[in-house]
């Protein structure tokens, strides 16, 4: 039987949750941090249970969208065309998790690469289809930058058969909930979870509670009233409620439009998201065909460097780097110069810096070990990301659809930050910005048919998320210095028995415990393996029936620049 990511069996209960049910853990959010950090809990709990327990772990995971496993990138939400950014070696480096998943994907791929599904998804998906089959055929995946829905598929996959077999050995129950967590308090020494479903509002309490709710809302900006009356269309995230359904509405926007030079799309924002936009897009010649330009408003105006599938032999040393790391004393602002330093000389030879990324994260992590810890902690708070800015990378097939835009004069880079749209003399609207050297105000004045915000995440402490607003007020999460995510200890704990994983632990240092990126899923990966034993050792829900070994000291290590 052929499954789709909507269909995929689970044989555990949905929305079976009366008022104040019990629960010894609760996971809010269903993307790959619940998942992965349940499937090592999971086997964990499979390997030292010890017979004679009489009481199954009472296990509840809740999901606002009703996509369990996911989360936004390998569902429905972005669609079944979008890509990895990185190839399949790099999405998933760690051993046997890679194998397990090509296992999967030889077994089967008749369905999940049917030629007659592709050719009906639109042209970039046939396309790559074609591409890649020789590949495919031969089960060289390695290399592959292939569609984000098909790990979605293989970790929906997984879920089901290790929840049906721990549920079957009596080691769990566990509740599936489609619900939106609004408020979370404590109640005593347990946490009182208050939701919102289509029935109506309920809530359980739990005894440990995992946050896994993914990145912050969208930076969002403000609709003038002249704005809305101008008929703009504006898309303030392109996943919500998923990216399918708002290339329709954009489509049916455009084509209202009578003039073809007022259908200019701009998207603020040069990150992944906007490569997925532009390739989904361009997938559709319906939509690429009510467009009349790109207009791409970001503050570097540059794309991501390009993955070569061969990378070629260079003979490169990042000399700033090098020099630094080799004097008594300096500072992570010191590292940060230094690689742009090395990015701009890079850039000047004509080296592509995707292929010499590397050599520089390496000089990198080396300086990071000599900083102090008061320097240390800069580097993690605030250096880190900017040096992440400057070796972004991204795969052929989005990069391919960027150039031919640019070489047919169907895309354009405006550097500055989008400040809020504007109404133009003549009619329709435009915006204004800011430009990225002076941060004086400019008047972009040519009409715009769309924006679309792409321009990256709140930070906490100004997130339109109710549920992250109350957690602070709370006092049951505290913002890192970072301001991109809760501060934690090296067991990812937030207050006692909260746990957070997935993005917003990022901007976090204790002691050799440094995190300043955690979204990719070779990090969650790590990282929740080590949550998923901190999880069972501080739990009295299972002592004493599962015996644990010492709890590790430091969560891994893991370069993110």
């Amino acid at each position: 039987m052929q499954y789709s990511s909507s269909t995929w069996p689970t044989n555990f209960p949905t929305d079976r949750t009366t008022s104040a049910k019990f629960y010894d853990l609760a996971i809010i959010g269903a993307g790959i941090s619940s998942a992965y950090t349940l499937l090592h809990y999971l086997e964990r709990l499979d390997r030292q249970f010890v017979s004679g327990r009489t009481q199954p772990i009472k296990i509840v995971v809740t999901e606002k969208s009703g996509e369990f496993w996911t989360g936004i990138p390998y569902g429905n939400r972005s669609g079944r065309t979008a890509l990895l950014i990185s190839p399949l070696k790099e999405f998933i480096p760690q051993q046997p998790e890679r194998t397990d998943f090509i296992n999967w994907l030889n077994e089967h791929r008749d369905w999940l690469f049917d030629r007659q599904v592709y050719a009906a998804q639109g042209q970039l998906a046939s396309q790559w289809l074609d591409d890649n089959a020789a590949d495919i055929d031969r089960g060289d995946w390695d290399d592959l930058f292939i569609p984000r829905h098909t790990f979605g598929l293989y970790l929906q996959s997984r879920l089901s058969t290790a929840l049906t077999t721990a549920t079957a050995k009596g080691l769990i129950e566990c509740d599936l909930i489609t619900a939106d967590v609004w408020d979370i308090q404590r109640d005593g020494e347990l946490f009182l979870v208050d939701l919102t479903t289509d029935a109506g509002g309920n809530r359980f309490t739990a005894k440990q509670l995992v946050l896994a709710i993914g990145s912050p809302p969208n930076l969002g900006f403000e609709q003038s009233a002249e704005a809305v009356k101008s008929g703009l269309c504006y898309i303030d995230d392109m996943y919500e409620p998923s990216l399918d359904f708002n290339l329709d509405r954009l489509c049916r926007s455009l084509t209202e439009i009578a003039d073809p030079a007022a259908r200019q799309v701009m998207i603020i924002g040069s990150n992944a998201s906007t490569l997925d936009t532009i390739y989904s897009i361009n997938n559709s010649p319906a939509v690429t065909n009510s467009i009349e330009k790109f207009i791409i408003l970001s503050p570097s105006a540059t794309f991501p460097h390009r993955i070569n599938r061969e990378v070629p032999a260079i003979d490169y040393t990042p000399h700033a780097l090098v020099a630094l790391v080799q004097t008594e004393s300096f500072t992570a602002k010191q590292i940060l110069a230094a690689v742009e330093q090395d990015v701009a000389g890079a850039i000047d030879q004509n080296i592509n810096i995707s292929d010499i990324y590397g050599d520089i994260t390496k000089v990198v992590m080396q300086g990071l070990n000599l900083l102090n810890i008061e320097e240390q902690q800069q580097f993690v708070f605030r250096y880190a990301v900017e040096i992440g800015k400057f070796q972004r990378r991204a795969g052929g097939e989005y990069l391919d659809v960027v150039n031919d835009l640019v070489e047919r004069r169907k895309l354009e880079f405006v550097k500055g930050r989008f400040v809020k749209q504007l109404p133009l003399p003549m009619g329709g609207a435009g915006c204004e910005y800011l430009d990225s050297e002076h941060r004086q105000p400019h008047v972009f004045d040519r009409p715009i048919g769309a924006i679309i915000n792409c321009a990256g995440f709140q930070d906490v402490t100004q997130s339109s998320s109710p549920l992250i607003q109350n957690l602070l007020q709370r006092e049951i999460c505290q913002p890192n210095q970072s301001n991109r995510g809760f501060a934690i200890d090296q067991n990812f704990k937030a207050s006692p028995n909260c746990y957070v994983m997935g993005p917003l632990v990022a901007g976090n240092i204790d002691g050799t415990f440094r995190v300043w990126h955690a979204e990719s899923c070779q990090r969650i990966l790590g990282l929740s393996k080590h949550l998923a034993k901190v999880l069972l050792s501080e739990s009295t829900a299972v002592a004493p029936e599962i015996a644990m070994s010492e709890p590790a000291t430091s969560a891994t290590l893991i370069p993110a620049v």
